[in-house]
């Protein structure tokens, strides 16, 4: 069980994408950039069986406030759109893994894709309070998918992609790699959140001469790593795999096989 946390505030931000404030009333336990909150969708007595993943985009400076950023996929995610402000929603976490800030120093590159997007807004965030130099590289599907450019712009560079070039550049991040900017651009340090292709292609670029950190989509149960219904193969250990809920989300990009 986890705690209930009060919804602030919702907004549509996107086609079916939607942005949500939840206040928790312990903001005791620090939140790490790349963790997620594990959340039932509906009250206590309504929710759905499983609860949902759902990566943390912000934080407030107090740590009492949490922004959410999620696509409705299906009934529990329509469910937590149509919540009204001030109904009390039960959140587990903050869970998992998150990202290694102190592998960049002064240049980091930071690829987001869908709704891999929002957990690079706070990764950001914190690399920037560090003083680092930050570049975006940010995938949609088409220019009503895109949302917070602006606010990304606010952290560092932002190239966008989007698959039919309605903004940005046509194609996939990975497209982005030959354009100016891209090439201009020289990191320390890779980090990457979105679908199985752009990982593989973040991996397949940069993981053999940069450090590069990987977090991992995946439909989860538990969230703790009891059930291992969401597992990855060890690129290391034959005998062994990384549970993404517990391991992860975020894992070293040397460490996995995609």
């Amino acid at each position: 069980m986890g705690q209930l946390m009060r919804l602030e505030s919702r907004e549509q931000i996107a086609a079916g994408v939607w942005a949500i404030v939840v206040r928790r009333d312990d903001p005791a336990t620090p939140v790490a950039a790349g963790q997620f909150l594990n959340v039932l969708c509906g009250t206590r007595v309504t929710s759905m069986v499983l609860r949902r993943p759902l990566s943390i985009a912000d934080v407030s400076d107090d740590g009492q406030l949490i922004t959410l950023i999620f696509r409705v996929v299906g009934a529990g995610t329509k469910v937590l759109s149509e919540l009204p402000v001030g109904a009390e929603i039960d959140c587990a976490g903050p869970l998992g893994h998150g990202f290694d800030l102190t592998v960049a120093r002064h240049r980091a590159l930071l690829f987001g894709g869908g709704v891999g997007v929002p957990p690079m807004y706070l990764l950001g965030r914190r690399l920037a309070e560090r003083g680092v130099q930050i570049q975006f590289r940010l995938g949609f599907r088409d220019a009503a998918d895109v949302f917070w450019a602006d606010r990304f712009a606010q952290l560092g560079e932002v190239l966008v992609s989007t698959d039919d070039g309605s903004v940005g550049t046509r194609g996939t991040v990975a497209d982005l790699q030959g354009t100016d900017p891209a090439r201009k651009f020289s990191p320390e340090a890779v980090y990457a959140c979105g679908p199985i292709p752009m990982l593989r292609h973040v991996q397949q670029s940069f993981a053999a001469d940069l450090p590069t950190q990987l977090s991992l989509e995946e439909r989860m149960a538990c969230g703790v790593g009891a059930c291992y219904a969401c597992v990855i193969p060890d690129a290391e250990r034959t005998d062994h795999q990384w549970r993404i809920c517990y391991d992860g989300p975020v894992l070293d990009a040397g460490k996995v096989i995609l």
